[in-house]
C-alpha cells in the first residue's frame, strides 16, 4: 500500500532482495528491506531430506513406486495425526491414492478443494490432505496438521507460455519461484510459536536444486534442514 509518495509491500517470502527487485523492475536504492527472524522455534520444525528418487520428467514414473513406498512409511510413523502431502501435480497425487493403501487420504480435484480442506479440519479422524495445490493460503495449526511431505521440488509449469517469457525475461525468476513455494509449502503447518510438524523432502533433485539456489533460502529455512 501507498504511504505518500513511498510503497509499503510486505510479505512472508520475498527471500532475496535482488532477485526481487530484478523481476519487478525496481532500483534496489530505491527501495528498503526489513528482514526478521522468525519466532517459532527451530526444533518445532525439522526439515527431513530423505529423497526416494530423482522427480523430473525422465525419471519419474521409475521413482513413483519407491516414492509411494516411502510415503506409506512415514504414513505409518505418524498414525493418529493429521497431516498434508503436497504433490504438486494431480498425476503424483492420484499414483499415491492408487498405490498407497491408507484409508486416512483426502483428495481434491479442481472444483472441491475450499471444500475437502474444510471437511479435513472439521474431521475428527486423523485424516491426510493429498493435494497438488495448497501450497499457500492453507493454514493448518495446532493438530490439524503434525507432518507434511513435499514429493516433487515445485518447478513453474513449462509448458505456461507466461512461465517462459518470465524465465527468458529475468533468469532469477525461475528458481525464485520454485524457491518461494518450497518455503511455502513447508510453512503450512507451522503456524504459532507453539506448533510443531516435521517435513519431508522425498524428491532427490531437491539437494542439487537447493545447492545451486542457497541465495534464495532464508537463514531460517536453512536452520531446519536435517541431510
Amino acid at each position: 500500500f501507498r504511504t505518500g509518495e513511498k510503497i509499503l509491500m510486505l510479505s512472508a517470502t520475498i527471500l532475496n532482495k535482488e532477485a526481487f527487485c530484478q523481476n519487478l523492475g525496481i532500483k534496489e536504492e530505491d527501495c528498503a528491506f526489513l528482514s526478521i527472524p522468525s519466532p517459532f522455534p527451530i526444533d518445532n520444525r525439522p526439515i527431513m531430506f530423505f529423497p526416494a528418487g530423482k522427480m523430473g520428467a525422465r525419471d519419474i514414473d521409475n521413482t513413483l513406486p519407491k516414492l509411494a513406498t516411502m510415503v506409506s512409511a512415514i504414513l505409518g510413523e505418524h498414525k493418529g495425526q493429521k497431516g498434508i502431502i503436497h504433490c504438486h501435480s494431480y498425476k503424483i497425487a492420484k499414483y499415491l491414492k492408487d498405490n498407497v493403501r491408507d484409508k486416512r487420504f483426502l483428495i481434491h480435484n479442481s472444483e472441491n478443494r475450499d471444500e475437502i480442506l474444510q471437511k479435513h479440519i472439521d474431521s475428527k479422524k486423523d485424516t491426510v490432505l493429498l493435494s497438488p495445490s495448497m501450497s499457500e493460503g492453507v493454514d493448518l495449526k495446532g493438530d490439524l496438521s503434525k507432518f507434511q511431505i513435499l514429493c516433487k521440488v515445485p518447478f513453474p509449469y513449462l509448458g505456461d507460455a507466461i512461465v517462459k517469457k518470465r524465465m527468458n525475461k529475468r533468469e532469477s525468476w525461475y528458481p525464485l519461484q520454485t524457491a518461494k513455494t518450497i518455503v511455502q509449502s513447508v510453512g503450512r503447518s507451522v503456524r504459532s510459536v507453539d506448533d510443531q510438524a516435521v517435513t519431508y523432502i522425498l524428491d532427490q533433485g531437491f539437494q542439487y536444486f537447493y545447492n545451486k539456489n542457497k541465495q534464495f533460502f532464508p537463514k531460517d529455512f536453512k536452520q531446519c534442514l536435517k541431510w
